[in-house]
């Protein structure tokens, strides 16, 4: 399958989510809209409408029913996937800038911008009725919704964006610090650094493979004053025990502000500040890769 760029948003891509099967993902982007596409082939089912400022973040319910979406408008909003009818519209009070749905279904987690007069903030709503600003890693117990603990500072500067392994058992963290760290979920203990050369907007882990991708590049403000290579807009490929880079490729004019793997670990989608989302197979070479550990036999 040769790559697909998809042009539905009129400003920068800020999240691409895949399903849990794989055939649709979901974009949000800083011109208020959400759009739902098909993987196969880069057809565009249709819009959320609905926010009055950029939409932030997006999650899908696992049964891909429920969409959760995060805003600039301080608002959070639930539609139905299949309708696309908003079944629910939240005020929170400040900007909302990440959400996450639990299995059921039945929970959003969503953290908020710190403002003049608010604290940044995360918190948990029922549907039924975390990023930071100072490189610090936050852990919640639920249970407890008082006592945060176990605070850690691996980042020298802001946290971009954090994303889970398919087990749940690793958190990678992307951050201005031009890292990407790698972290056991329960204890937040740093396992493993990935360097790149440009700020890191984000990161995920294949969920098939020992393999980790980063996404980022030269900051927006400075795209219009550096050329395309020099800003290093391409996805690249680090194995995750070894840290070592072994591969990457090209594809937006542009910071890639968000990129995720599909469930079976072959495909890439990413979403740039040029406005596009992008769906990369990877080669068979890529699947028949195998990372030399240099053990003599």
């Amino acid at each position: 399958m040769k790559p697909l760029s998809l042009k539905g948003h009129g400003r920068p891509i800020t999240r691409v989510r895949v399903n849990q099967e794989g055939d649709i993902l979901f974009s949000s982007g800083k011109d208020k809209h959400i759009c739902v596409w098909y993987t196969e082939n880069g057809e565009r089912i249709g819009t959320y409408e609905g926010h009055t400022g950029v939409v932030w973040d997006v999650d899908v319910s696992w049964d891909t029913k429920t969409l959760v979406s995060a805003s600039g408008d301080q608002h959070m909003m639930v539609w139905d996937v299949e309708t696309g009818v908003q079944l629910n519209d939240s005020e929170v009070g400040s900007v909302v800038r990440s959400i996450g749905l639990s299995y059921s279904g039945n929970l959003a987690v969503l953290s908020t911008q710190k403002a003049i007069s608010n604290r940044a903030g995360v918190f948990v709503q029922d549907l039924r009725e975390f990023r930071t600003q100072n490189g610090q890693l936050h852990l919640y117990d639920l249970r407890q919704p008082n006592d945060a603990k176990d605070f850690s500072s691996p980042h020298n500067f802001p946290i971009n964006e954090l994303q889970k392994s398919v087990d749940e058992t690793f958190l990678i963290s992307s951050s201005k610090d031009k890292t990407a760290q790698l972290h056991d979920t329960r204890t937040l203990q740093q396992l493993k650094k990935y360097k790149s050369t440009r700020p890191v907007n984000s990161a995920a882990i294949s969920p098939t493979r020992d393999h980790i991708i980063l996404g980022g590049g030269e900051e927006s403000v400075n795209v219009t004053m550096t050329s395309t290579s020099s800003g290093q807009f391409e996805a690249k490929l680090y194995h995750m025990i070894f840290e070592e880079e072994f591969a990457r490729f090209k594809g937006h004019f542009g910071p890639i502000n968000s990129i995720t793997f599909d469930p079976t670990g072959d495909i890439v989608v990413s979403g740039g500040e040029d406005g596009y989302v992008r769906i990369q197979e990877l080669d068979q070479s890529y699947k028949d890769f195998e990372f030399d550990i240099g053990v003599n036999t």
